[in-house]
């Protein structure tokens, strides 16, 4: 067997090159950043004139979810730094360059997805989630797990605490496609109080 049939698209890759092409055709120029490398809190850095923003790509494989109990939600990573380390989701890594933005890629060949938040907005509705989820025990009764992974509904009905979810849908949503959001000033960005969630 030819070793490149072997070869499975790496998730987070895929939703970086989709993102840096959606940039491009805003007028901004996207630079990459060796995470291996370096304490980073970002994926990609972006420029344009005057302007610079930080971004943090959270991207999920919809072409694999389709047949899971995934479809239709979108990763954010896990909670175990949140609730556990009481460190932050989004800018956990000790290190100066810090994320502005978080954009979640829902990737599909055929059709992607995406949802631009400030980081706050993005921190905070992340974090309401785990204290939340975490609250619920599981299946058997027992205390949930802290490092469980942080999904949140984005095309995905869920039928049970349904306000909850419904309410996190409602939130994601309302940031599909906002990509205005990378010429918002980047100390509103880190603003909490500047971003309400929906009820």
């Amino acid at each position: 067997m030819n070793p490149l049939e072997k070869l499975v698209p790496r998730t987070g890759l895929l939703g970086e090159l989709a993102v840096e092409m959606q940039i491009v055709q805003r007028g901004w120029h996207p630079l990459r950043l060796d995470t291996a490398q370096m304490a980073s809190n970002a994926d990609l850095f972006a420029v344009n004139q005057y302007r610079r923003v930080s971004i943090q790509v959270k991207t999920t494989n919809t072409e694999t979810q389709n047949n899971s109990d995934a479809a239709g939600w979108l990763s954010f990573g896990y909670a175990t730094g949140c609730l556990r380390d009481k460190k932050p989701i989004f800018n956990s890594k000790n290190g100066p360059l810090i994320a502005d933005v978080v954009i979640a890629v829902s990737y599909h060949p055929q059709k992607t997805r995406f949802v631009i938040m400030p980081v706050a907005f993005a921190e905070k509705l992340c974090k309401i989630h785990c204290e939340y989820w975490y609250s619920v025990p599981t299946k058997a009764g027992q205390k949930r797990s802290l490092a469980f992974p942080i999904y949140l509904p984005f095309t995905a009905n869920k039928h049970v605490h349904t306000k909850h979810f419904d309410r996190m849908k409602r939130n994601v949503l309302k940031f599909e496609d906002t990509w205005d959001i990378l010429d918002v000033d980047i100390g509103k960005l880190h603003d909490s109080k500047k971003w309400p969630l929906l009820q």
